[in-house]
């Protein structure tokens, strides 16, 4: 990391830095990194969140296998030991490979294949997540990134392992991001693998349609998911409205349960 060279970026906003929360692009030769820190008596809650991010990567490289990938390469380390950084922050750094987005492309660009490719790769890595125990808690289209042909997920802040339940309710009840919130937990209900599969239909809607949906407030963002939404693609794409429509029940007893009920009803399409 002698050779690294840190690049100016729009993560450290002015909120993230009230949070305590530093983010910076690493160049290190061709290659590009993320650097996540922390800074130390900050918001409480944010910390936790590092401390929660920092132990599910550790507890997934351990469980993950080749066949079954979702992460990309990372490491956790001393950052003082690397960096001359002049912010008091804490001695644990998270060090993650850079890949590009899987949803990058407009999909008026891309054939009904290679669309059902991206879908089929979406879900690839979500249903490795859930197949270890563990729910995301907070899908969003940039989490999504791209590798050799294989899916990965990164920013698992959210993430619970749904073997513990202290973590289950102490992360996973009420902090999302209300554009892809099921309308579940607008009514306090804790995530599940079935509110990842609602805001992966979210991603999925807004890539197709290119239209990103849009509220005022959380009151707004809660009619809007609980009421409101409805599945509506353009012509080109309407093969794949009954598979977003089965992901995005309203009441999630009536939702997709698994990944794999989603692949079938994909693998009829395309």
């Amino acid at each position: 990391m002698s050779q690294s060279r840190i690049l100016p970026i729009a993560y450290n906003s002015i909120q993230s830095q009230k949070f305590g929360r530093r983010v910076y692009q690493i160049q290190q030769g061709q290659q590009l990194f993320w650097l996540k820190l922390q800074l130390k008596n900050s918001n409480r809650c944010y910390q936790q969140h590092f401390f929660n991010e920092l132990n599910c990567y550790s507890e997934l490289n351990a469980l993950e296998t080749e066949t079954q990938p979702v992460l990309l390469n990372f490491s956790i380390f001393d950052p003082f030991q690397q960096f001359k950084i002049d912010e008091e922050v804490i001695d644990q750094a998270l060090w993650v490979e850079d890949a590009p987005k899987l949803f990058k492309d407009l999909p008026d660009q891309l054939s009904l294949a290679e669309i059902g490719k991206r879908l089929v790769l979406s879900l690839d890595v979500l249903e490795h997540l859930h197949d270890y125990g563990y729910l995301h808690g907070d899908i969003k289209v940039e989490h999504f990134r791209v590798k050799d042909e294989k899916s990965y997920l990164i920013d698992f802040e959210q993430a619970v392992n749904t073997a513990q339940d202290a973590n289950l309710t102490n992360i996973a009840t009420h902090t999302a991001t209300p554009r892809y919130m099921a309308p579940e937990l607008f009514h306090a209900q804790p995530k599940s693998f079935q509110s990842d599969i609602y805001a992966l239909g979210i991603v999925w809607l807004e890539w197709l349609t290119q239209q990103r949906l849009s509220a005022k407030s959380y009151l707004d963002w809660a009619f809007l998911h609980c009421q409101q939404l409805n599945v509506v693609l353009p012509e080109r794409f309407k093969i794949f409205e009954m598979v977003l429509t089965a992901m995005l029940m309203k009441k999630a007893g009536q939702r997709c349960s698994n990944i794999y009920q989603i692949k079938q009803v994909l693998s009829q399409i395309v």
